[in-house]
């Protein structure tokens, strides 16, 4: 399997992974919305931005639930890699920093691509973005998480539905299950059978359990009668 790693020399973190003398693939485009396809995985580096400038180190897949797009395309997600990602967070958890450590819901661009696509982000302002220990310890975790693939355990390949932003209970328990895509609550008003489908199906390891998490139960319900049309063995599960 060939993992192609990729940063932007338009983004912060990407230029400080540069002159820290990393030699990855570079795109010129915004990391929302590239088309670089190269590889049979891609893991990008990114800045992360929130409006509470918590610092933070995160991964996540990309992807649009809903019909705003960031970047890429409406309503369409990306390929998950379930075991990857979480090998990768669980190298990024033993890291000695006291800073916020999370698997985000899936969002934003790019969606063209053919290859499951992670992003390894650090946040949230320029401190950080520039903080060439921090940035080091980011890649390098990543880095081993890539090497520690096949020893990966993964008591169940979960994907999630429903929740904050920052997937507190998602990220507790990738310690020993995999996280495949997660949509969050914000975009379960305009849910649609395509997307849980994408959820389900766009993943390279097979989705054994869907959880929700807080979903109330009109929602719920419409979802999963999605789910059995589209696979009725997954598990399901509420919290």
């Amino acid at each position: 399997m060939r993992v192609n790693f990729l940063l932007s020399i338009k983004d912060p973190v990407g230029i400080t992974i540069k002159k820290l003398g990393y030699k990855f693939d570079e795109i010129e485009d915004d990391v929302i919305d590239f088309r670089y396809d190269k590889g049979d995985v891609i893991i990008i580096f990114s800045r992360h931005e929130s409006s509470s400038k918590t610092p933070s180190l995160t991964v996540h897949y990309p992807g649009n639930p809903g019909s705003n797009a960031f970047g890429g395309e409406p309503f369409k997600l990306g390929i998950a890699f379930p075991k990857l990602l979480s090998s990768i967070f669980r190298e990024i958890l033993s890291l000695p920093v006291n800073i916020q450590k999370a698997i985000e819901a899936t969002h934003h661009g790019p969606t063209y691509q053919t290859h499951p696509v992670i992003f390894v982000e650090i946040g949230s302002d320029i401190t950080y973005w520039q903080n060439e220990n921090l940035v080091k310890m980011m890649v390098e975790a990543t880095l081993r998480g890539v090497d520690k693939l096949d020893q990966t355990v993964c008591e169940e390949i979960i994907a999630g539905v429903g929740g904050t932003h920052y997937t507190p209970y998602f990220s507790k328990i990738s310690t020993s299950k995999c996280i495949g895509h997660v949509v969050s609550k914000y975009y379960l008003n305009e849910i649609n059978q395509e997307v849980v489908r994408q959820v389900i199906m766009n993943s390279v390891e097979k989705v054994d359990k869907i959880i929700f998490d807080n979903v109330n139960s009109s929602i719920k319900n419409k979802i999963v009668e999605y789910i059995k049309w589209i696979d009725s063995n997954i598990k399901l599960e509420s919290r």
